[in-house]
């Protein structure tokens, strides 16, 4: 997630009469920025210039903008600059140690409409560990031909996330490690039976839950756990870029 820089403190010592003197203290507190180090995991091959700095936010102006909050899951946008394209960072809540994966939607601008080019995450991922929730950021982008076509608005979204299987584990395995790394199924308890078909689906059965929780919430919040994905969309709207 973007951190805040640690505060300048400006101190103007103004001399005025023999016996008096006037201390005057301000505080400038500096815009949230992201540190984005280190790149991994790129989906596709990158594209040019991705050697650049990453500029953060100020091209971002509206601030109610950044942050959406969908189906318990936080999504703020930490960057967004034109390059040989359109690359938006985001920064997202994920509900468990999963490998969870952003949906991007298309980009719309004008008469236009790009589909999403490449995802590529970054190697500050925090897992959930059963008591808090994890972070994942990611930076996605969109191959645009023409840059001097780019004006704003500009509508961007993620339309969900998923978790897909990892090969370490067998599909009931990584149901189990996502259960007990998700912070709300340990909160409710829960406890499954998970049986493994041929083709690798799974059939899970609530086999216990707190005495807290009503037995319905909590055969729902399992079957969502295994559904492994959250659907949303999370709409944003970028009004001013600087060029």
């Amino acid at each position: 997630m973007p951190a805040k820089n640690n505060s300048h403190v400006v101190i103007t010592i103004i001399g005025a009469l023999i016996l008096t003197t006037i201390l005057s203290i301000g505080f400038y507190i500096s815009q949230r920025r992201s540190s984005i180090e280190g790149r991994s995991n790129i989906i596709k091959q990158s594209i040019p210039n991705q050697k650049q700095p990453i500029k953060i936010s100020p091209e971002v102006v509206n601030e109610e903008v950044l942050t959406r909050t969908v189906n318990d899951i936080v999504v703020e946008i930490t960057s967004a600059q034109s390059i040989t394209g359109m690359e938006i960072g985001i920064c997202y809540t994920t509900p468990d140690n999963g490998e969870w994966y952003p949906m991007p939607g298309h980009l719309f601008y004008g008469k236009y409409e790009v589909y999403p080019d490449e995802i590529e995450f970054l190697d500050n991922e925090i897992l959930a560990d059963g008591k808090n929730t994890g972070t994942r950021c990611a930076l996605i982008r969109y191959l645009i031909d023409d840059l001097s076509t780019l004006t704003t608005p500009i509508e961007f979204s993620i339309l969900q996330f998923y978790a897909p299987g990892r090969e370490m584990y067998s599909p009931c395995e990584e149901l189990q490690q996502r259960l007990d790394t998700n912070p709300k199924a340990q909160a409710y308890g829960l406890k499954m039976e998970c049986k493994e078909a041929s083709d690798g689906n799974v059939s899970v059965t609530l086999v216990g839950h707190n005495q807290s929780v009503a037995k319905e919430e909590a055969g729902k919040t399992l079957d969502e756990i295994a559904e492994a994905e959250v659907v949303g969309p999370w709409e944003f709207t970028i009004n001013e870029l600087e060029r």
